[in-house]
This record gives structure tokens, sequence and C-alpha cells, in this order.
């Protein structure tokens, strides 16, 4: 009687934090303890970072693959598969939010969009002739003015032979074109990035600046100050 009322006494005292399963009938109660909930996997975590990425949340995205891999900004891409699925999400997680995914002490935007760049650029050595790699890596590209004109050149070529896998990538093709003054083109990629996702809202492109007209009246001012005098004509 005493063992199984000591028995009933450490039933009772796990009950509360859950740490065993069943009905305690032996002892004359019936409880019903839940299982304590099992954590994600690393893989589970990364798959989570990636319908993050892909929904738009990329803050969630980024802290996702930080959380699971807190070492991953020294990682080498292609070490490890999964640790270079992680890259890949928190270096585009990092462009798409221009630099404010993902920073840590110390690290601007700008920081974080050369490291995104540099993770993205591994990642294609490790994938060499992969154009949904060569897409991310030209969206990474045109985030930055001193690596657009490569950015351009990439994303031109993919989209030259209909390897562009992105929209985001048609995205960042669209303003690179607009930027150099080629509305037709960047209407043309705006196209094919709505034709690729639902969320067209990541598709526009501000329209061109039109250059500042002058008021007809301080045109009409200007010729007159520099008109020349109509010479005289002496009367006979």
């Amino acid at each position: 009687m005493k063992k199984l009322t000591a028995a009933c006494v450490f039933l009772a005292a796990l009950a509360p934090i859950g740490l065993t399963a069943g009905d305690a009938s032996a002892c004359g109660m019936s409880v019903r303890l839940e299982p304590i909930p099992e954590r994600p996997t690393p893989v589970q975590e990364i798959a989570n970072a990636e319908k993050a990425m892909d929904s738009g949340n990329l803050l969630a995205a980024a802290s996702t693959v930080l959380r699971t891999f807190p070492g991953i900004r020294g990682a080498t891409a292609g070490s490890d598969p999964l640790q270079t699925r992680g890259l890949r999400v928190l270096a585009l997680a990092i462009v798409r939010s221009d630099g404010k995914a993902g920073q840590a002490s110390g690290w601007t935007p700008n920081a974080n969009l050369e490291w995104a760049i540099q993770t993205m650029r591994e990642i294609d050595q490790k994938r060499p002739n992969d154009p949904a790699v060569q897409a991310d890596l030209g969206e990474a590209l045109s985030k930055l003015p001193r690596t657009q004109p490569e950015a351009f050149k990439l994303l031109s070529l993919l989209a030259q032979k209909d390897l562009m896998g992105s929209p985001f990538a048609y995205s960042a093709l669209a303003h690179l074109r607009q930027a150099k003054g080629d509305t037709n083109g960047a209407v043309a990629a705006v196209k094919k990035c709505e034709e690729m996702t639902k969320n067209t809202s990541i598709c526009k492109v501000a329209p061109a600046k039109a250059a500042p007209s002058t008021p007809v009246a301080a045109v009409v001012g200007k010729v007159a100050m520099v008109a020349p005098k109509r010479p005289r004509v002496a009367a006979f």
C-alpha cells in the first residue's frame, strides 16, 4: 500500500511538468498528460525559412537561419548542403530587404549587401552554369552601384536565353533597364516578372523621371535677352 501511495505521489508530481504520458488510473485518478512537443530539426527550420522568404517575410526568414546556424556568416558555401541552403536564404533575405534583414551588431545595410553578394558568388562557384543561382547572383549584384554593370550583363544574358528562373531577377533587370533609359525594355521585363508571380507588387518599377520643362515665358525672356539688336536704317 505504501508503495502504491508513493507511486501516486510521484505521478502527481510529474503531471504538471508533462514528463510522462498516459492514465494514472492505478492511483484512483485519470490524468492524461500531453507529450512534450519536439523541437524542429535543422532541416525543418531551413525549410520554414525558405517558406518565410517566399511569402515575403524576410526578417523571419533571416532570423530562422541565424537561430539554426548561429555562426553561418563564417560558413563556406558547398561544405554542407543544408548550411548552403541556409546561406542562400539569408543572402536573398538581405538582398530583398535592401540590407535590413539579418543585421548583426556593427553591420550596416551596405556591409550586409556586400556579404550577400560574396555569398552568392561562392554558391555560384560551387554550382556553375545553374540559371537559378545565376539569377539570384544577378539580383544581388543589382543592389550596389559598383556591381550593377555586372548585374545588367548577367541578367540580360539570362533573359535573352529565356533562362531567368526568378521574378525578382526580372524585377532587378527592369530597374536596371529603366535606369539606362530603356523604357520599352523595362516594360518587357516587368511583364515577364508579372507572368511568374501572383505578387505583382514586386515587379513595379518607378517611371523614368522626365527632364524638367522650362516655362515658355522664361524661354522667350532668354531669347529676348540674347537677341541681337536690329541695326537702325538711316532715313533719307
